[in-house]
């Protein structure tokens, strides 16, 4: 992570979380919002997006600043939860062609968190494409419906971590519905080039999407990203004894030969999928496969996978990897 954005999120944690401990009533009045530098990353080769980069909360404004929902919430949870984030050039979609008469290039078939998809090689929110990210109310669009999939985890009374559950949801719900794997994407990729104007994603900067090399660039990006939150939380799950069932069994298999070390697991991974005589399991899957995450919360699906033995698909296995790590992944 660039560590500017680094600096700015630990600002804004040390307000949050002594306020989250309070317990009782309120509304916090405080900005959570993180947004900096336009440098993308520390990474060797990463360059500056004219677009700028932020943090999108996993778990929804609206539920971070009701204090009554962190009552008895840990100083180290507290982080962890107010931690829960994805920076924004990430979080990239497809939609559909609005109906099969649907002529090529009267809609916008990529959108994504702002300021992730422009119209326009400019600063700022101006010009971000977001259709499909809803209005900020519950249930509506792709955030809507992550709110509804973490809110559903955080009220079950029966879990016997919460706030584990919590945090989890969040970067479940956000890898499912806030960004979409390469076969998916590259669904989008005619129609992008059918656009009369040209189309611009944070991790490509100045570069039209309409061009085809560009375009592979920014899906290799999402996708990089997209495995690398997978590989995360699987780690997460993996080490706890209720959520460990729900762990994919490409992803498990290599945590367990790796210490649980989602990075380490990760690009292992990456080198057998592309030298190893013998490859590993990859997940195809056009979309992703994983259930309707607002339905259930995690406690009732990891409950469910124990008394069944079937594994409740509240995350996909491993997809491909680019070779290498793009130039504006967020590295580690």
């Amino acid at each position: 992570m660039n560590p500017a954005l680094r600096t700015e999120l630990k600002q804004l944690r040390s307000q949050w979380v002594p306020w989250a401990r309070q317990g009782g009533g309120g509304q916090y009045q405080r900005k959570i919002r993180v947004k900096t530098s336009n440098v993308l990353t520390n990474r060797p080769g990463a360059v500056a997006s004219f677009v700028g980069i932020g943090l999108d909360e996993n778990i929804a404004t609206r539920i971070l600043k009701v204090r009554t929902n962190w009552a008895g919430i840990g100083r180290r949870k507290a982080k962890d939860i107010f931690n829960t984030r994805s920076r924004t050039a990430d979080l990239v979609w497809y939609n559909p062609p609005p109906n099969p008469a649907a002529a090529p290039g009267s809609w916008e078939p990529i959108a994504g968190h702002t300021p992730s998809i422009k119209s326009a090689a400019i600063g700022g929110t101006a010009a971000a494409i977001t259709v499909g990210h809803g209005n900020g109310r519950p249930g509506s669009g792709r955030d809507g419906t992550r709110e509804l999939a973490v809110d559903r985890s955080r009220q079950d009374a029966t879990s016997p971590t919460p706030f584990l559950d919590t945090l989890v949801m969040g970067s479940l719900a956000t890898i499912k519905y806030m960004a979409e794997p390469s076969t998916r994407l590259a669904l989008a990729k005619p129609h992008v080039q059918a656009l009369p104007g040209p189309r611009f994603a944070a991790l490509t900067g100045n570069n039209d999407l309409r061009q085809p090399a560009t375009f592979d660039s920014m899906v290799e990006h999402v996708q990089e990203e997209r495995e690398r939150k997978k590989w995360e939380v699987g780690s997460v799950m993996h080490g706890n004894d209720r959520l460990k069932g729900m762990v994919p069994p490409t992803i498990r298999s290599y945590l367990d030969a790796h210490g649980n070390q989602p990075h380490t697991a990760m690009e292992a991974f990456r080198h057998d999928l592309h030298n190893a005589w013998i490859k590993p399991s990859v997940n195809t899957s056009p979309e992703s496969d994983t259930r309707d995450l607002t339905t259930k919360s995690l406690h009732h699906m990891a409950t469910k996978t124990t008394t069944t033995g079937r594994r409740q698909r509240s995350l996909s296995d491993a997809r491909t990897l680019p070779v290498v790590a793009p130039p504006n992944s967020r590295g580690h």
